[in-house]
């Protein structure tokens, strides 16, 4: 699918590169309610819901980058001026991303239910999310869930009764729903049930956060490493309690050299490229390629700096 930059430019946002947690006031050009939906598909919803509530704010999450394509293109035709999108994982973004009691409601319509136990880690219920919704979102702001799967909206009913800040509604099955997506009309039409979960928050209750507020601080070497030096490197996994960053592969450049790298904070991965650059006053910096820049957490932090304190280490013994 073809989408001018003009309008990716727009409409996705690139959070690492923006102050954590993001002025959303900034972002828009006005001060107004935020709503969020996460895992928003093709952006029907999205579009649909922004255009009957222009005096609100919207922000979607959505981790496929067709899906990013296709939602732009469909906010730029519907000439929906306050909404954006974020390629990323709302299960550790929401509470990074917007500051305590600042969102009006979130919604999540029909997410992949992984059903198999290998796949839990991918769940978005979790105590953790749980959480994360207590943090972010307003006094009886609210949380909905809508899902053909009944095992998923039982076991997320069952984590938000247990969570004190939250009043659950009970489980709904077909509720009228003023805009259905496309499948969920085929699926009615075929007899399947609709579950929604309604939980409304009491109490905020403020969360940790694991990414770094401040800016992302380039690292120096006093030596441009060579092939021989950074090839011990690959593979290697560096790890200090929930942080965990591997090398996993190495490329030659013009100015330097370039790492694929992975860091995990608990089980948020992010892949990036690391630049070990030589400017032209002679200067090495240590720093993340600015192509999908990672967000600043506490393993990209240890990472960087297991890595530069290995070349050192490295170089002096040589």
């Amino acid at each position: 699918m073809k989408v001018k930059p003009p309008i990716l430019q727009q409409y996705e946002l690139q959070p690492a590169s923006l102050g954590i947690p993001v002025d959303w006031e900034q972002v828009f050009g006005r001060k107004a309610p935020i709503r969020v939906e996460i895992g928003f598909g093709n952006g029907g919803a999205l579009v649909w819901c922004a255009q009957k509530n222009p005096a609100v704010n919207y922000v979607g999450f959505e981790l496929p980058k067709d899906c990013i394509l296709r939602s732009t293109a469909r906010l730029w035709r519907a000439e929906v001026p306050h909404a954006r999108v974020i390629c990323g994982d709302a299960r550790y973004l929401l509470r990074e991303l917007f500051a305590p009691a600042s969102v009006e409601k979130v919604l999540m319509q029909f997410p992949m239910p992984w059903p198999k136990e290998k796949h839990a880690k991918h769940r978005v219920y979790s105590p953790r999310f749980a959480t994360s919704l207590a943090h972010v979102l307003k006094l009886n702001g609210c949380f909905e869930l809508v899902t053909d799967q009944k095992g998923y909206a039982q076991e997320t009913e069952k984590i938000l009764s247990a969570h004190p800040s939250f009043a659950v509604d009970p489980l709904e099955v077909n509720p009228p729903r003023p805009y259905k997506t496309r499948y969920e009309e085929k699926w009615l039409e075929e007899g399947r049930s609709i579950f929604r979960v309604v939980a409304t928050l009491q109490e905020n209750v403020p969360a940790h956060r694991f990414l770094i507020q401040e800016p992302m601080e380039t690292k120096h070497l006093s030596f441009l490493p060579t092939e021989a030096d950074l090839r011990p490197l690959l593979q290697t996994t560096f790890r200090e309690q929930e942080s965990v960053f591997q090398v996993k592969d190495l490329f030659k450049a013009d100015d330097g050299w370039l790492l694929d790298v992975v860091s995990s904070d608990e089980s948020f991965s992010q892949r990036f490229l690391l630049r070990i650059l030589e400017k032209n006053d002679g200067r090495i910096l240590v720093r993340p390629s600015g192509i999908q820049a990672p967000y600043y957490s506490e393993a990209v932090r240890f990472g960087i700096q297991s890595v530069i304190d290995t070349l050192i280490s490295a170089q002096s013994q040589g």
